[in-house]
């Protein structure tokens, strides 16, 4: 186990317990919508990074059979026992590691991801295994930190990129071959800084399209 999968194992049990994440989940499924992203039914989705799951709960609302994959079991375990809690027939888990080169054992008609990509220490080969992934006319929609400097996390351990440049991103995507790509403002955090201040931190919600 590596030492960032070892770090969101033991935070894991008491992830939920920050009401701005399950807020955040609700204002990128919510993003989403308002994009278009549901305007035809989506059979299946994945959601990448899925930590404890709540944009995959979102998904499974809107969306046909919905997968959440993370690199940690203990953010799994926290999301397979909501997932019993409820009696989701329609959601499963699945432990890999795209950085690392695991594979993707189906396709997906959409693959999201929240606050995850910052995560990743090369996002560009993890987004070319994605594309892989997306049935052709499929969607992509990746939801994380606009560019903030280094101060949004109070321990940047594992943190490889302190948010992104919406312009980079998309040329970034547009160089893998996805099309129609767009963003938005999807969510803004608000959070205490060091002189006391509340700081603004906003998310976006990058949509793309793989060709049909």
């Amino acid at each position: 186990m590596d030492d960032d999968t070892a770090r969101f194992d033991a935070r894991a049990a008491a992830w939920d317990a920050n009401p701005m994440r399950l807020k955040l989940a609700r204002d990128i499924a919510a993003a989403m919508t308002a994009a278009g992203i549901f305007r035809q039914p989506v059979p299946s989705a994945l959601d990448f990074g899925c930590g404890t799951g709540l944009l995959t709960l979102e998904l499974a609302e809107r969306a046909g059979q919905v997968t959440g994959l993370d690199t940690s079991d203990g953010m799994l375990a926290e999301l397979s026992a909501k997932i019993e809690r409820a009696g989701l027939g329609n959601v499963g888990v699945l432990k890999a590691d795209l950085a690392a080169g695991d594979p993707l054992p189906a396709s997906y008609d959409l693959i999201a991801s929240a606050m995850a990509l910052h995560h990743v220490p090369k996002p560009e080969p993890v987004l070319k295994r994605l594309f892989a992934a997306i049935s052709a006319g499929g969607s992509l929609a990746l939801a994380d930190l606009d560019s903030e400097g280094g101060v949004f996390h109070d321990d940047n351990a594992g943190v490889y990129h302190h948010g992104f440049d919406r312009i980079d991103l998309a040329d970034m995507l547009a160089g893998i071959g996805f099309t129609g790509i767009d963003a938005a403002t999807a969510a803004t955090i608000e959070k205490p800084g060091k002189n006391g201040t509340s700081k603004a931190f906003t998310v976006f919600l990058m949509t793309a399209r793989k060709p049909s």
